[in-house]
This record gives structure tokens, C-alpha cells and sequence, in this order.
């Protein structure tokens, strides 16, 4: 039996430019914890085989204690290490994979060419080919086919198999005539559900509200009788974080600690703890000279809380535009934006316009 590790989109190296600088550092060194947790469950677990399918690093411009740290865990690793670098980290000259010696272990698909790689001693043959740019439009499955189907095939690249694009655009019709028997893809990082013989690994840990959920790896196992196998695979959890969306209504509010108490029971129902970096959505119809102060709120026991602020003030907004006085003036200076097709606009209108009859009316714009 053939054990192998499928992995990508680490992306090492994100800058994590929406988080403050400390939380930013935190999430960097995360996300190198999570490559060394992976590489010390491939050890412990036996693999035979890990397959790394591009964007192992967020562009080229790539930290030396990342590329240290990298080299040393593939020291580590007792098996073999085949790696088809992607759209984000691709193989161009002044590239990590062509400047970097790996160990022995290591073999890069550094061309946009399809190529392969035997190892006798595992009747396996890993094929790949990577990007020498950051765009790859051609096919190159298209027409191809592995040579001795009596041998284990794998195939390991970057490639987008759900959309036409200009990263690797793949058809499953060419992945099942190339007969791997079994390909690790990489690209998109909330994996779809898994082909017969395929499956994308998605990230190995998120890096923003896109990418919500746990994130991880592929472990899968292989057996081989002449030309006939038997694939299973299963996912496994490397991150040490996960993001998640959510929306709340807070309809009827009036006051800042009725909104903060809202929230506290929404994420205590949800069971979220400091491993969550939520993005929440407030919604519903609130009091007119409620303000939601996002700094009022913290991070309730969370990593990070973000939120957006949709509610709607109880406003009769055809008397307010109707009104002679300079609450009625500031409504209608403020009536093209609140107006406008630009959601963006028209969010940062409606909160201008709470904050300003707010302090009409004399009221606390802080929030407290």
C-alpha cells in the first residue's frame, strides 16, 4: 500500500494585511506551524510519498527563515517530496525553486511541460509540470496518457478544473484519460467535492473570510494489482485557526449593550472560541440615534471579530426629507449617496447619516 500526503496552497509568507501587526505576526507564524504539524504527522504516519500542488509560498518574494525552516523539515522526511509550484509561487529565474538547493528527497516540476519522475523501489511514477509564470494557459494534459499503467500514477500540479482561466485550465475528460491513478490538484481553496480519481487538497490554513471552515490536507492510499486500483482518501485538519461568516438581526435595539449582549449569546450558541476569526453581519431595523461602535464590542473570547454594519435607523425618511430644518438639510445633502448604485456608498451614507442626527440631537456618537 502506497501512502501519500497531498498538499498546497500554504501560501506562506501572507502579509495578512487586514489584521492589526501583532495579530498579522501571529497568523505568519501559524501558518508555519501548520507546515511543520503536517510534516511531523507525514513522518509519524508513515507516508510514503507527500505531493505539494503549487502556491507553497504567497509570491516570489519569500522570508529566509521561511526557506530555512522549509529545507529543514524536507530533511526530515524519509520519503520522497514531489512539488509543482503554481500560479502565486511559480518557477520563474530569480525563484525560490531555482535558487534554492533541496535535499535529495526533493523534486521540482519547474516547467510548464509535463514530465515525470520514477521510484523503482514504490512501483510509482509521480507526474507534473509547473508554472514559469504567473499565467499557464495551456492544457497540458490534452492528448497524453501515462506509459505503463502497471505502475502507480500520480499526478501533482496547479490547475483550475472548474472554470476556463488562465491557471492551468484542465477538463476532468483529460484527467480521466490520462489515467493517474490518482491526481493531486491544487488552486482552489475550498475544495469541491472529490472526483474518482482526483480531489483539490484546498489550503492548509485560511487566510481571510473567503475561506471559511477547517482547513487541511489529503491523506490517501493507494493499492495496486496489475492495472487495477483501489484509492481512499480523507482529509485531515492542520489549522490552528478557522474563519467564519455570520449575520445577526438586531432589530429593535436601542441601546449599544443590547447589540453587545445580542452578539455575545449569537457566538456563545455557536460554540466559537479563540480559534475563530469571525466576520459578522449586523441586520434589522434599530433606533435612530443607535450608533454600533465595532470598538465597543471586542473580540468576544474570539482571535478576531470583524463586522458590517447593514441595520437601518427607524427613520420616516419622507418626512426627514420633507423636514425645513438642518436635520432635513443634512438628510438631503446626503439623499444622492444613500441613493447610489454603489453598495459601498450607500453603507458609508447610511452611517453618516446616523452619526450626524445623532450629534443633531445631542446625543453619545461614541456608542457608550
Amino acid at each position: 500500500m502506497l501512502k501519500v500526503l497531498h498538499t498546497g496552497d500554504l501560501h506562506l509568507d501572507t502579509a495578512f494585511a487586514s489584521l492589526d501587526e501583532r495579530q498579522a505576526q501571529i497568523r505568519k507564524n501559524e501558518m508555519r506551524a501548520a507546515f511543520t504539524s503536517m510534516m511531523t504527522y507525514a513522518r509519524m504516519y508513515g507516508m510514503d510519498v507527500i505531493l505539494m500542488a503549487g502556491d507553497i509560498f504567497d509570491n516570489q518574494y519569500v522570508t529566509r527563515e521561511t526557506v530555512r525552516l522549509m529545507v529543514q523539515e524536507f530533511e526530515k522526511f524519509e520519503g520522497h517530496i514531489c512539488i509543482a509550484p503554481g500560479n502565486h509561487d511559480y518557477a520563474g529565474t530569480d525563484s525560490v525553486w531555482r535558487r534554492t538547493v533541496f535535499p535529495d528527497n526533493v523534486h521540482v516540476f519547474r516547467e510548464p511541460k509535463l514530465d515525470s519522475v520514477s521510484f523503482p523501489e514504490l512501483n510509482l511514477t509521480v507526474w507534473g509540470y509547473g508554472f514559469s509564470d504567473k499565467n499557464l494557459y495551456d492544457n497540458l494534459l490534452r492528448g497524453r496518457s501515462v506509459t505503463d499503467p502497471a505502475q502507480i500514477n500520480l499526478l501533482v500540479c496547479h490547475c483550475d478544473l472548474l472554470t476556463d482561466s488562465s491557471s492551468g485550465p484542465l477538463k476532468e475528460a483529460d484527467l480521466r484519460a490520462f489515467g493517474a491513478d490518482y491526481a493531486a490538484l491544487g488552486h482552489w481553496h475550498n475544495p469541491p467535492k472529490a472526483g474518482e480519481r482526483w480531489a483539490y487538497c484546498g489550503c492548509l490554513e485560511p487566510r481571510n473570510f473567503t475561506e471559511t471552515g477547517p482547513k487541511g490536507a489529503c491523506v490517501v492510499e493507494i493499492d495496486k494489482d496489475g492495472s487495477q486500483s483501489v484509492v481512499r482518501m480523507k482529509r485531515v485538519r492542520f489549522s490552528k485557526r478557522r474563519y467564519e461568516t455570520g449575520s445577526l438581526d438586531v432589530s429593535g435595539c436601542v441601546t449599544m449593550e443590547e447589540v453587545r449582549t445580542l452578539a455575545e449569546h449569537w457566538i456563545a450558541e455557536k460554540k466559537y472560541g479563540e480559534d475563530v476569526l469571525l466576520q459578522l453581519r449586523f441586520t434589522g431595523t434599530t433606533a435612530e440615534g443607535l450608533v454600533i461602535n465595532p470598538d465597543l464590542l471586542g473580540n468576544q473570547g474570539l482571535f478576531c471579530l470583524k463586522t458590517e454594519d447593514e441595520t437601518v435607523p427607524s427613520l420616516n425618511l419622507q418626512a426627514l426629507a420633507a423636514d425645513s430644518g438642518i436635520r432635513g438639510a443634512f438628510y438631503r445633502s446626503l439623499e444622492p449617496a444613500l441613493t447610489s448604485k454603489d453598495s459601498v456608498e450607500r453603507e458609508t451614507a447610511m452611517r453618516a447619516l446616523r452619526y450626524g442626527l445623532a450629534a443633531i440631537a445631542g446625543e453619545n456618537i461614541t456608542g457608550k
